[in-house]
C-alpha cells in the first residue's frame, strides 16, 4: 500500500471509530466510513498539516472516496 494512502487512512481512523485495515482507496467517506461535515473539516486540517498544503473548502465538499482525497493531495502537492 502506498505510504501516502496509509497516512491518509491513519488520519481518517483517528477521527472515526474504524479499523484502518477496513479502509480502502474505494471506501466512501460518508456512507462507508460515516464521516460528517465536522469530520471532513478536521481531517482536511490534519491532511493540510501533514502535507503542507491548503485544501479549498469547495474541494473538500466534492470528496466522495478515500481515493478522491488521495488524488487531491497529489494534485495540491504538484501545483
Amino acid at each position: 500500500m502506498d505510504k501516502k494512502l496509509q497516512a491518509i487512512i491513519a488520519i481518517i481512523s483517528d477521527f472515526v471509530d474504524i479499523d484502518p485495515a477496513e479502509v480502502t482507496v474505494d471506501s466512501k467517506l460518508r456512507s462507508d466510513l460515516g464521516l460528517n461535515s465536522f469530520d471532513f473539516v478536521n481531517i482536511a486540517v490534519e491532511v493540510e498539516r501533514e502535507y503542507n498544503i491548503k485544501i479549498p473548502d469547495t474541494d473538500i465538499s466534492q470528496l466522495k472516496t478515500v481515493g478522491d482525497l488521495l488524488a487531491l493531495v497529489d494534485t495540491m502537492q504538484t501545483a
